[in-house]
């Protein structure tokens, strides 16, 4: 962990978070790695799945309660190092603290526009998978194509503003650079 973030947060950078949660709800991860140990540890917490090397709980977390984490003293460790793009930003005072709060604000209003395209119920997880069948599809309706290209431009600000670039939804090759 670097020094930028293992200091701790501040006021305004917990304002930012619990005003966003979108590391918790589901919106920028599918699920949340964790250690065997904490597997053992917080196993009758969460549903956890095991795999080879370690375990994961899908999103939305169970705990995340009105933005606010439940288990905050006991959250697992990929919970306690996460800090979005926008968080490392402003941390390193690359951006001021009006530039994240409009971030959190676009991408919260960009989530609420994409409702109206989810099926009632699907969470985004879910709406992805969706995407995924669609794209494939030979032939859409006009609605279907209005949902792919709505949640992907969504997909695409996350990635901008809150995704580490490394679990980004849609990687972009270095300059000069073209995928096989």
């Amino acid at each position: 962990m670097t020094a930028t973030e293992a200091k701790a947060p501040s006021l305004l950078e917990q304002d930012l978070c619990t005003g966003c949660a979108a590391c918790c709800d589901g919106t920028i991860f599918t699920y949340v790695e964790v250690s065997r140990d904490e597997e053992q540890a917080l196993g009758d917490r969460f549903a956890m799945q095991s795999r080879e090397t370690d375990a994961i709980f899908f999103q939305p977390c169970p705990h995340s309660v009105c933005q606010s984490c439940q288990i905050y003293p006991i959250r697992p460790e990929t919970c306690r190092k996460f800090r979005c793009k926008t968080l490392k930003a402003l941390r390193a005072d690359e951006i001021e603290s009006a530039e994240a709060f409009r971030r959190v604000d676009e991408m919260l209003r960009a989530r609420e526009q994409l409702q109206p395209f989810l099926i009632a119920g699907e969470t985004l997880n879910a709406a992805r998978d969706r995407r995924g069948q669609l794209a494939a599809s030979a032939e859409r309706t006009a609605s279907e194509t209005a949902f792919v290209l709505k949640l992907t431009a969504f997909d695409l600000l996350l990635d901008r503003y809150f995704r580490d670039p490394r679990k980004a939804m849609f990687r972009q090759e270095p300059s000069g650079q073209q995928a096989a």
